[in-house]
């Protein structure tokens, strides 16, 4: 689980797919996977089913299922918690959900928060997570809450990650805080990325993307991502979460292309 890794951590962040397949059977080079829920109101197999497929045939990788408040409520999120539980999947990040198109929220993710930790006494092991924004008071906030690990960001630019976690103040026997990171592959990209609340990337980095062609940018993102790696280790996160490829790139290109640390 997240909350007792010892070592430096790397998750992908995939999609289920649209409809059931086997694509699952393909992360091979992964040990932890961020599964998303239905991410901008696009219908996809249930995360939790998902996850449950990960587990059965893919054991050597963890899967965290994003329980998305937006359009449930307790005793919906609660029976497919349960379910997941008995399938092996151990490691749940509750978030709001993002409302495009807009839907009204039925459950508050504090409230689900809270009631997950109190079924913890009753249930298997399982862990709590939370995302969290670049401020101390919402952190600390979460903390008291009972959140058991959290993911912050996205960023793109090796530049403000130190800066950014800093924020937080992460202090020793504090929760442990998973940084999300954005490959940087194109200024188009970036700049499609901050529209939809990534931490805005420096004027340098943009400069260094220029006008790069496809491939020069590609290499040169991940490049990058290496750089933000070695940053969020050195600015005290416990690992990273992978985000914005499609399922594809997660489970081939990101493999060969990450550098690893230094």
């Amino acid at each position: 689980m997240l909350t007792s890794r010892s070592g430096w951590v790397r998750i992908a962040e995939v999609n289920p797919p649209e409809l059931p397949d086997m694509s699952h059977r393909n992360l091979t080079g992964w040990t932890n996977v961020l599964v998303t829920d239905n991410v901008f109101g696009r219908i996809r197999v249930s995360p939790y089913a998902f996850s449950a497929r990960i587990t059965h045939d893919t054991p050597h990788v963890d899967p965290t299922v994003v329980v998305s408040t937006r359009d449930r409520n307790i005793l919906a999120i609660e029976s497919e918690v349960r379910g997941a539980l008995g399938n092996g999947v151990d490691s749940f990040l509750v978030v709001i959900g993002d409302t495009v198109p807009h839907i009204d929220h039925l459950a508050h993710h504090y409230e689900i928060v809270e009631h997950l930790r109190e079924l913890q006494r009753d249930l298997p092991d399982f862990e709590v997570g939370m995302p969290t924004r670049f401020r101390e008071w919402q952190f600390r906030r979460r903390i008291d809450l009972g959140a058991q690990f959290f993911v912050s960001g996205p960023v793109m630019d090796p530049a403000v990650v130190e800066p950014n976690l800093a924020k937080l103040n992460i202090q020793d026997g504090d929760p442990p805080v998973y940084l999300m990171i954005i490959p940087p592959f194109s200024l188009t990209w970036v700049e499609q990325m901050e529209s939809i609340g990534a931490v805005r990337a420096t004027p340098e980095l943009k400069a260094r993307l220029g006008d790069l062609d496809p491939d020069v940018g590609r290499k040169m993102g991940w490049e990058v991502v290496g750089e933000m790696e070695q940053s969020a280790r050195e600015a005290g996160a416990a690992g990273v979460v992978l985000m914005g490829l499609k399922f594809s790139s997660v489970v081939d290109e990101a493999i060969r292309a990450w550098p690893e640390l230094e």
